[in-house]
């Protein structure tokens, strides 16, 4: 896997003036991926584990979307194969610190077990719906 940047440990700073986003002021590790199916695995210092699967819309194309899963909560679902997933919490947070997704109180059946982030950018979202709106029978 040599063509992936793999980069110490820096600052917020640091991490923006070489083109890559910052996020709270608090070390950062960088990373570039490489296109095609990839997942980031880490571990907190008490064995919380999460995995971040970056999946492209090809097999060889850049990553479209993230499957977030956390994996230590103890709890599981019967995933599509009959296997079992972990099921944990989330929220989303808007302007004004609003929580507008929030998964806390729903019941145990219904956890997800998946969080979807989509890398889409406006412009891409804007043209897939035009192309929707289009492909629309009247």
């Amino acid at each position: 896997m040599s063509d992936i940047r793999d980069l110490p440990v820096m600052t917020k700073a640091d991490a923006e003036a070489i083109g890559f986003a910052g996020f709270n002021d608090v070390p950062h590790k960088v990373i570039d991926l490489p296109d095609g199916d990839f997942t980031l695995s880490a571990k907190t210092s008490d064995g919380r584990r999460v995995t971040f699967s970056f999946q492209p819309h090809s097999p060889d194309g850049t990553a479209r979307f993230v499957d977030i899963q956390f994996h230590d909560r103890g709890t599981t679902i019967l995933s599509a194969d009959g296997g079992n997933m972990p099921t944990f919490n989330a929220f989303a947070i808007t302007k004004g610190g609003r929580h507008i997704v929030d998964t806390r109180a729903l019941t145990e059946g219904i956890k997800p077990s998946i969080l979807v982030l989509l890398m889409d950018t406006e412009e891409e979202e804007r043209a897939r719906a035009a192309m929707r709106k289009s492909e629309t029978p009247r």
